[in-house]
């Protein structure tokens, strides 16, 4: 079946063995899940490939995460350790199978590697072979939508001034910082409020 425009799956029971641990799919960012073996020389061929890809779109959140479909090795953990930079992104183990069985299986393939396109919302926009030109142009697209969605969400600088400010509420000034996600539990008096914000959340100087 064709898994482009659904939904990607949720995936449990990985056993990350390198970079931190991730919700597949991650909320908000897009993603390459790529799947691999130690025994396949295509995969580790792939393997500065997907990690030029993550390093030159760090910048939009991309996860690249490899799933090696061994289950829990010590051979393979050795591996990835070997490899240094040369796997310079995520790895996990699919110990339960639910990877492979939710994507690979249910997508009708079994040849290595392979890798699904995530975007930012979750839905799956491509798939195929992680070195094909036209994976990689997928990718691209992919991170410039994410960028640009991210540019759109992202709270506006305060113009207010310091006096304008102290005019207003607590409250009005407990949502400004809350929408900045910056932290005020600890600020007891109104003009703290007022001072973190200008510290945070202006881009002028008043």
């Amino acid at each position: 079946m064709s898994f482009v425009g659904q939904k990607c799956p949720q995936i449990e029971g990985l056993i990350f063995i390198k970079g931190d641990a991730v919700a597949i799919p991650p909320a908000g960012k897009p993603a390459v899940l790529e799947f691999w073996a130690s025994w396949c020389g295509p995969c580790r061929a792939a393997f500065p490939h997907l990690s030029d890809m993550a390093r030159k779109q760090k910048d939009s959140g991309l996860v690249v995460l490899g799933i090696n479909i061994e289950g829990d090795s010590p051979a393979v953990k050795k591996l990835v350790v070997d490899q240094g930079t040369r796997m310079d992104y995520t790895v996990a183990i699919d110990a339960g199978q639910q990877a492979s069985n939710k994507l690979m299986a249910a997508a009708g393939v079994s040849g290595i590697p392979f890798a699904f396109i995530v975007d930012s919302k979750g839905i799956i926009r491509h798939y195929g072979h992680p070195m094909d030109p036209k994976f990689g142009q997928m990718v691209s697209a992919v991170c410039s939508e994410a960028k640009v969605a991210a540019a759109a969400a992202a709270p506006k600088p305060v113009t207010q001034t310091k006096e304008e400010l102290a005019a207003m509420s607590v409250k009005e000034l407990k949502a400004i910082l809350d929408s900045w996600n910056i932290s005020f539990a600890d600020l007891n008096e109104k003009f703290l409020l007022v001072e973190r914000i200008l510290e945070r959340c202006c881009k002028n100087e008043n």
